[in-house]
């Protein structure tokens, strides 16, 4: 199987509830918003018999590196009898040797039905223009200074289901406002870049010095001739 074809057995195991045909290494390990949920494959297997139940949308949005795949999507959650909750989710799997052996996955809560990003997949060797684009906007969320971030005029940005971007005045406005000086520090970047796209998840440090909050991010690029123009993020406190 390809990488999508591995990681798109997984998901299908959450829905199903049934790890049977997953393939993982016995090693592997999952975290979710920052926490350990499994270690090892019977431990994964038996947690993925306890899912709670959920459907995922169709339009899913892949990121496919050489030994590690990204996919951003969405998720109703079925909580009693009530209206099922929407969930967006950005997860990051790195293989060995054709096998699952890394998850980790971000999520959290939206505000309501998804955005209507399309599907897609982003692989092969990365455009040149990818990471410059990338890096810059990452930079600007620290320095607060949005005039060298690379950004097209119709870019739309997504943050936890809600539209907090649209144009590139637009953004270099939100990259600047007050609220982001909130925003202290990134670190420990975990990026997938393959053809138009970049995935980058990392820490973030909110607050104020020597009163800082960990955020937990999971951010997807799309670029079009080196400039930025799709921008999803998923952030969630540890634990969420």
């Amino acid at each position: 199987m390809n990488p999508i074809e591995v990681a798109t057995a997984y998901l299908d195991a959450l829905v199903r509830r049934d790890p049977s045909g997953v393939p993982l290494t016995a090693d592997v390990r999952r975290v979710v918003n920052g926490q350990a949920s499994a270690a090892g494959d019977d431990a994964l297997r038996e947690s993925i018999r306890h899912e709670p139940p959920f459907t995922i949308a169709p339009d899913r949005r892949w990121i496919v590196g050489s030994d590690e795949l990204v996919a951003f999507y969405d998720l109703s959650a079925e909580v009693g009898d009530g209206a099922p909750i929407p969930v967006t989710v950005g997860e990051r799997f790195e293989f060995r040797d054709g096998l699952i052996s890394e998850i980790e996955a971000v999520h959290i809560t939206t505000p309501g039905p998804p955005l209507g990003w399309l599907d897609g997949v982003a692989e092969g060797a990365a455009d040149e223009g990818v990471v410059p684009a990338v890096r810059a906007y990452l930079d600007a969320l620290v320095s607060h200074e949005a005039g060298a971030v690379l950004l097209a005029d119709d870019v739309r940005r997504v943050e936890n289901g809600n539209l907090t971007g649209e144009g590139s005045d637009d953004l270099r406005t939100s990259l600047e406002s007050e609220i982001m000086q909130m925003v202290q520090g990134i670190s420990d970047e975990r990026w997938v870049i393959a053809g138009d796209s970049a995935a980058v998840f990392y820490n973030l440090s909110a607050g104020s010095p020597g009163d800082v909050m960990p955020v937990l991010i999971a951010e997807r690029f799309r670029t079009n001739g080196g400039v930025l123009t799709e921008i999803e993020a998923i952030f969630a406190t540890p634990s969420s």
